[in-house]
């Protein structure tokens, strides 16, 4: 058993299958082997949370990213918005 069979088994299962597969290698392994293969298994469960950590820190990044330029396409279209509502038309300003 070493860190692809854990990591098999917690991509197919979670940490529930993990958790199964330790109780039933528990009852029939030796104490060294269940402590090895606990070892293993706790790898991969902080692997896998720290590769779904590090995609979370990605998207939170993006979103802000996203975010700043939304703010920043909003002001220019306020500014667009402004300078339109400023600066009538002469012909239109003739006619009201």
């Amino acid at each position: 058993m070493d860190y692809e069979f854990w990591n098999d088994i917690h991509h197919r299962g979670g940490i529930p299958a993990v958790k199964s597969a330790l109780e039933e290698l528990a009852e029939r392994g030796s104490p060294e082997d269940v402590d090895a293969a606990m070892d293993l298994a706790c790898q991969v469960i902080a692997d896998d949370t720290a590769r779904l950590q590090a995609r979370a820190d990605q998207a939170e990044a993006r979103l802000q990213m996203l975010t700043d330029e939304a703010r920043e396409v909003g002001r220019q279209v306020d500014a667009h918005a402004g300078a339109e509502g400023s600066a009538e038309p002469p012909a239109r300003a003739e006619h009201e």
